[in-house]
């Protein structure tokens, strides 16, 4: 799925509203999320024409067909309605929003073969689920626990999750994180094994507390949305 003009300019509206709601000057507020960019997951380089549409903005890499297609099919079992969804790739090897979408490190991407998260495009619903698939099932653990630990469930500045839950099958770790008034993450994860066939092999869960937050880099630039 890539982003195209009319949804670039939705991100930019949503990112206005979000500042806004914030009650804090986008020049004056600051986290430790990566630099703002209107396509985040884009690893192109920026001035290469063959990669770009006619607006000169990096498009958006497609994601995982496995993946994005079991998103589609949890959303069938449980369905999430938020504002603007979208299911876009993980670029592994951006570190820097590796670790603000999942936690990991650029060490531990290493076991990790694809990834997708599943967002609203707007800055003001806590709500985020990540699909990654890993190279060995063995490590699905591992992974699993490292993102339950580092996500942080207030990323978006201005709204936080107060539920987390990471649960393992086969080759897939499915992270899941929430503010309780928009959907009941144990509810979806709980649905999906008799929806989709699947036994989890690992399940954990996370209550959060807000001094569970990361705390702002304050030398850190502003990501939009």
């Amino acid at each position: 799925m890539k982003l195209n003009k009319t949804s670039l300019l939705a991100l930019a509206l949503a990112a206005s509203i979000s500042l806004a709601a914030c009650g804090t000057p986008a020049s004056e507020e600051s986290t430790d999320t990566p630099a703002p960019t209107a396509t985040p997951e884009a690893s192109t380089p920026e001035d290469s024409s063959e990669n770009t549409g006619d607006m000169g903005v990096a498009e958006v890499a497609e994601p995982d067909s496995e993946l994005s297609a079991l998103v589609d099919s949890i959303y069938e079992a449980y369905p999430v309605e938020l504002m603007m969804m979208q299911t876009t790739a993980i670029d592994l090897a951006d570190e820097s929003w590796l670790t603000y979408n999942t936690g990991l490190t650029a060490e531990q991407a290493e076991l990790v073969d694809a990834g997708v998260k599943s967002e609203s495009l707007t800055g003001s619903q806590a709500y985020s689920l990540v699909l990654l698939r890993v190279k060995d099932a063995a490590d699905a653990q591992t992974v699993a626990d490292a993102m339950l630990e580092n996500i942080d469930p207030a990323k978006w500045v201005c709204v936080m999750a107060d539920q987390q839950r990471v649960v393992t099958f086969d080759d897939k770790v499915l992270f899941v994180m929430a503010s309780s008034e928009l959907t009941d993450v144990n509810a979806l994860i709980d649905a999906l094994p008799e929806a989709l066939g699947i036994e989890y092999t690992y399940d954990k869960t996370a209550e959060v507390e807000a001094g569970d937050a990361v705390a702002p880099d304050m030398d850190a630039p502003v990501v939009a949305g």
